[in-house]
């Protein structure tokens, strides 16, 4: 089966509003929440209650969603409904003038985002065979780097005009692109409803079974989440602290970052399906390292502006594979599940990972960020070369 482009596409514009959720969300909310408080730490915890949310509705949606039978499919029903609804939360975030509203619109925004993250990643694999995968994956993470793109470089202009309009732009689009998902992606039908699908006993399944593969393939993805994730959190917070560098600069210079992402999202697709979803994934993790090694030893903001495309040319190598090997694992059945162990695994990470690194922040030094990221990288290449059942497709 040919992988169908325009489906994918389509797909692809609703990866794209999560991507500009998130690099919006991650961009600014530190800087909202340092209007408050000057503690890294509890930054952090802030900035990781949204994985709360996530690490207990997305895989419980996820598994919902395979269970779901509508007329108009599995998946859709919560990404026309989810979607709007979030963008309207999102966009009050910037309005809010106390640390309390702030924090109680931040809790209403993640459990509704929630309700429609795992349908729609979950859609790929549904539309999408095994060894195509990857490829779409490109496709699909291409178009969430346009919309990481977006917001960085436009939305970082935006917000010099004003810090709530990125939020504005966001929430129309979470109103647009549903309607576009809805008339433009057929879902195939699903009758069977004889092996409902368990959060719950598929995780224990994965922790008892003798092939480990998923399980390591998951706790790779955890441990470079965990670094990826505490990076972008403290990042603006970093360069305005530690650099000196304004935080529309540096959210700027991030851009940078998202092109070579963008550039490389396809390639990294491609090269999987020659040498193997592990191996393009091992790439990616043992390659940051040294990049992140040098983040820690310099002061000169140019080094990170030289640096971060080949950051995020490594970060494609992983991401854009780690799913599609994740899903490889499941059945037709039980994507949604499986996405929501890929989203339980992944959270967590970001659960964790912020709070320790602000606090090793705080104890040691702004510098402790990137050498902790390297660590989680390499664990997470570590993870990876105890996978033996790997796919190749």
């Amino acid at each position: 089966m040919n992988l169908n482009y325009r489906q994918t596409f389509l797909l692809g514009l609703g990866f794209m509003v999560v991507s500009m959720v998130w690099a919006g969300y991650n961009a600014y909310m530190p800087i909202f929440l340092g209007k408050y408080t000057d503690s890294n730490t509890l930054i952090g915890f802030v900035m990781v209650w949204d994985n709360i949310a996530n690490i207990i509705l997305l895989p419980i949606i996820g598994a919902m969603s395979d269970n779901t039978r509508t007329k108009i499919g599995r998946r859709m029903p919560y990404i026309i409904i989810g979607m709007p609804l979030a963008g309207i939360a999102y966009a009050l975030l910037p309005l809010q003038k106390s640390f309390l509203t702030l924090i109680a619109i931040d809790l209403v925004f993640n459990v509704i985002i929630a309700t429609y993250r795992s349908p729609v990643i979950a859609l790929m694999p549904d539309i999408t065979a095994e060894h195509n995968r990857s490829k779409a994956n490109g496709v699909i993470n291409f178009m969430g780097g346009l919309g990481s793109l977006i917001m960085f470089f436009i939305g970082s202009q935006l917000y010099k005009v004003n810090n709530a309009y990125p939020f504005f732009l966001v929430a129309i689009l979470s109103f647009i692109v549903p309607i576009v998902l809805f008339f433009g992606i057929k879902e195939p039908k699903i009758q069977d409803k004889s092996q409902k699908q368990n959060i719950f006993k598929s995780f224990l399944f994965l922790v008892k079974d003798k092939n480990k593969a998923p399980f390591f393939t998951l706790l790779s993805i955890f441990t470079l989440i965990a670094g990826f994730s505490s990076i972008e959190t403290f990042f603006t917070r970093y360069a305005e602290i530690a650099l000196k560098i304004n935080p529309a600069i540096s959210s700027f210079s991030l851009g940078f970052y998202s092109i070579a992402f963008i550039a490389f999202a396809l390639p990294a697709g491609f090269i999987a399906t020659k040498i193997g979803k592990k191996y393009a994934m091992m790439v990616g993790a043992i390659g940051s390292v040294p990049v992140l090694i040098i983040f820690a030893t310099v002061t000169n903001f140019t080094v990170f502006e030289i640096l971060l495309p080949i950051a995020g040319a490594l970060n494609a190598m992983f991401t854009i594979n780690s799913y599609p090997l994740v899903v490889s694992y499941a059945s037709s059945e039980s994507t949604g599940t499986y996405t929501g162990l890929y989203y339980l695994f992944s959270s967590l990470a970001s659960i964790i990972a912020p709070p320790v690194f602000g606090l090793l922040m705080d104890l040691v030094g702004f510098n402790m960020l990137f050498v902790a990221g390297a660590v989680s990288m390499f664990a997470s290449f570590i993870f990876l070369i105890f996978i033996k059942d790997h796919r190749r497709r």
